[in-house]
């Protein structure tokens, strides 16, 4: 049976349990909000600029650690969401923007608002530098397998923002339900990858067998619900935390073993800590220049005198700034379970030094 491509998008987000849609009304949505208003599933946030709906995605997304869907128009709706996208970007929040575009039977006819300086339906690359993937629509039964898709590359990985073009006219479109079948059979959830067995007892025996270890905590943690599984680990050795300022909140500022924020914004006993630490422990963080004082040597970290291991989801972060004796690729969350594990294998007792 056939029925129209906003009302599958709607029934599809309802599908994947999406509450709210952040956005701004523009001719080229109309088809999908007119969809969204018969939802009894979803509110629609309607929003005074696209960089707010953007922005409120963000917020949203942050806390419900689900990808956040924003609505745009083409054009100057699509560039006014800019600046929201980019932060989500840099931060690895997962926002599923979908933006109406021209329709695309005015394909090279340069119609209202259409951004065309170099190319004719060219509007997504616009975000293509800040978004992990940018499609744009060509034929309407492909929206069922773009839109699945899009929501796993937003939610995978390292996470962060991701583009889905859909001219006006697609929106109107009538296709067969069954191409949504496809959709309905897949997972919602994927498995994160943990830590390697050796990977763990090697950064165990690191961090155990260290004279003053430390534990360098960044936004990841947060962004991977870890931060029951960094005060386990951080309490069974004894080991004091800093953090990035994207790490505020991954544990309490009152814990007993939290030393504070590095960076521009660190204290001197803090930085006292992180300079004379013989092994850290880098969770989730880039060590960034606000984080690392612009890496000059000696300020925040030392180089010279530390040896880095470090946990992150995206592979481009591990050794990025430091050098790194130890590194892996994957999810906080697993990855401090499986570590603590074998760090009390090797110490039942505990470190306490």
């Amino acid at each position: 049976m056939k029925k129209l491509v906003s009302d599958l998008m709607v029934d599809y987000l309802e599908r994947r349990g999406v509450e709210y849609v952040f956005g701004l009304c523009g001719h080229t949505i109309i088809g999908f909000l007119e969809a969204l208003s018969r939802s009894s599933k979803i509110r629609y946030v309607s929003t005074r600029h696209e960089q707010v709906a953007a922005t409120a995605a963000d917020g949203y997304a942050r806390v419900k650690k689900q990808a956040a869907v924003v609505l745009s128009h083409l054009g100057p709706g699509l560039t006014n969401t800019v600046t929201g996208i980019a932060n989500a970007a840099l931060d690895s929040i997962p926002l599923v923007l979908i933006a109406g575009d021209v329709p695309s039977y005015y394909y090279g006819k340069h119609p209202h608002q259409e951004v065309n300086l170099h190319a004719d339906g060219s509007q997504y690359e616009i975000l293509r530098p800040i978004v992990k993937r940018a499609w744009r629509v060509d034929d309407p039964e492909a929206i069922p397998e773009i839109l699945d898709k899009a929501f796993r590359m937003a939610e995978s990985g390292r996470p962060g923002p991701v583009l889905v073009d859909i001219p006006m006219d697609m929106f109107s479109r009538e296709i067969d339900e069954h191409l949504f079948d496809r959709t309905r059979k897949n997972s919602l959830m994927t498995c994160p990858p943990g830590l390697s067995k050796e990977a763990a007892e090697a950064m165990a025996r690191s961090l155990v067998e260290a004279e003053r270890p430390l534990i360098h905590a960044g936004g990841g943690v947060l962004l991977a619900d870890a931060s029951a599984e960094l005060a386990a680990l951080c309490e069974f050795l004894d080991i004091p935390v800093s953090r990035t300022l994207m790490g505020h909140g991954c544990l309490s500022d009152t814990h007993p073993l939290m030393a504070g924020q590095t960076g521009f914004w660190g204290l001197e006993f803090t930085h006292e800590l992180t300079t004379q630490a013989d092994v850290i422990l880098g969770l989730g963080t880039r060590f960034a220049e606000a984080d690392s004082s612009s890496w000059y040597q000696g300020v925040t970290f030392d180089p010279g005198k530390t040896k880095f291991l470090q946990i992150d989801i995206d592979p481009d972060e591990i050794g990025r700034n430091y050098p790194v004796e130890i590194g892996a690729v994957a999810h906080l969350k697993p990855a401090l379970s499986a570590l603590l594990e074998e760090v009390r294998k090797i110490c039942p007792q505990g470190r306490k030094n």
